[in-house]
């Protein structure tokens, strides 16, 4: 089953396992339960998960919905 990208208005981003019947469906927040609806990010194209490792020259940086090239939240 494909991962889809969830938004908390409380606690940020989250990704979960979904079915692709399913996929267009609020889901619950795993922090603090609130109903999140799901939202698009750009694709991972990178190695490693938040894009930081070092691009060959004259190679583009993929940057994602976080800046770090990944679709998840930085915060502590």
């Amino acid at each position: 089953m494909p991962l889809y990208d969830y938004r908390c208005a409380g606690c940020g981003d989250f990704r979960e396992i979904a079915r692709m019947a399913e996929s267009g469906a609020s889901r619950a927040c795993p922090t603090c339960g609130a109903a999140s609806e799901r939202v698009l990010v750009a694709p991972f194209l990178g190695k490693d998960p938040c894009g930081l490792t070092p691009r060959p020259a004259g190679q583009p940086s993929v940057r994602g919905a976080c800046g770090h090239g990944c679709s998840h939240s930085h915060h502590g």
